[in-house]
């Protein structure tokens, strides 16, 4: 974050730190007021002699609070996968400021960190490894993982598991000794209907009662 102090009114300098090309620090009154990276500084056009005004100070701590968020996201890309919002909630949890975890979220988007629709279609098919799920069930988990209603919806309709689908798996846990109550919880908790999960176990060769 940048210390605005009261004493100085100028910037004395803008250079690397650490021998860091890319990372710059800020001195002000011969003191470092703020690090981050060179293209940060450049956008804000910080250079030596401006003024260090209350208002710029305020867009330095900004761009140093939106930094520190985006390394943090980029950390926790790096272990697992996340939608744009899913990552911005994150963040918050994580101890940072809503606006910043926004502004790093959105620069990471642009910048081709983040793609909701390319989450949604790799979270499908990991879903859909443990089993067939219904459209519903699919386009809910993808929203509580942060994706957006219509990508949620369009990446469920193309991964949903089909009457096949569900008559497959019956097949299996019928061949494996499964109980009937067993293999129709389990697909009820995938959001499938009662009428497509009577159709799967009958199929299947499982006998049901009424």
């Amino acid at each position: 974050m940048a210390r605005r102090g009261t004493k100085a009114r100028t910037i004395d300098a803008v250079r690397a730190l650490g021998g860091d090309p890319m990372t710059v620090e800020v001195r002000v009154g011969g003191t470092t007021v703020a690090s981050m990276p060179r293209p940060r500084a450049e956008a804000l056009g910080l250079s030596e002699g401006m003024k260090w005004t209350p208002a710029l100070a305020a867009r330095v701590d900004r761009a140093c609070a939106e930094t520190l968020a985006r390394e943090a996201g980029l950390a926790f890309l790096a272990r697992k996968a996340w939608s744009a919002r899913g990552l911005e909630a994150r963040l918050v949890r994580a101890g940072h400021e809503p606006r910043a975890a926004r502004d790093a979220v959105a620069a990471m988007v642009a910048d081709g960190w983040l793609d909701d629709r390319a989450f949604a279609e790799a979270r499908v098919e990991q879903l859909s490894r443990r089993g067939a799920m219904s459209r519903d069930a699919l386009a809910e988990t993808l929203e509580a993982d942060g994706v957006g209603e219509a990508v949620a919806a369009d990446a469920a309709r193309a991964g949903a598991g089909t009457a096949a689908d569900l008559r497959a798996e019956a097949r299996a846990a019928k061949r494996a000794g499964e109980r009937a109550s067993r293999v129709a919880g389990r697909f009820a908790r995938r959001g499938f209907d009662a009428d497509s999960i009577r159709d799967a176990l009958e199929r299947a060769g499982y006998e049901l009662d009424g």
